[in-house]
C-alpha cells in the first residue's frame, strides 16, 4: 500500500516586501493549505528542470503529501492552494495532475 500522494502542481512564489527572499532548493517542506481543510498539511516540494526556484518565479514541480493527514479529495486537478512557513502565504498553487493517490 502506498501511504504517498504525488502530484504535479503550478506554483508562483510571491516576490516583495516580508516575502521569502531567497531561492529553494528540491526538498523543501512548506506548509499547504487547501479551501476547506481543517489544517495545513506538510508537502515535500521536488523541482523539475531547475536546480533553484526562485522568488517572482512560476513553474511546474511536484509535491509529496503523506495520506490521511486531509481528505484525499482536496487531491484533483484545478484545485487551487496556498503554501507557507508560517501565517503568511508564500505562494500559491494549482493542482495540473494527480500522479497518484
Amino acid at each position: 500500500m502506498n501511504d504517498l500522494i504525488n502530484i504535479m502542481a503550478k506554483i508562483e512564489l510571491f516576490a516583495g516586501e516580508k516575502m521569502r527572499k531567497t531561492p529553494f532548493i528540491s526538498g523543501y517542506r512548506p506548509l499547504f493549505e487547501f479551501n476547506g481543510a481543517n489544517t495545513k498539511i506538510s508537502g515535500k516540494i521536488d523541482l523539475i528542470d531547475t536546480e533553484l526556484f526562485h522568488p517572482g518565479k512560476s513553474g511546474t514541480i511536484q509535491i509529496t503529501f503523506n495520506k490521511g493527514l486531509i481528505n484525499e479529495s482536496h487531491f484533483k486537478v484545478g484545485e487551487v492552494f496556498t503554501f507557507s512557513e508560517g501565517v503568511n502565504p508564500l505562494g500559491k498553487g494549482e493542482i495540473v495532475d494527480v500522479i497518484n493517490l
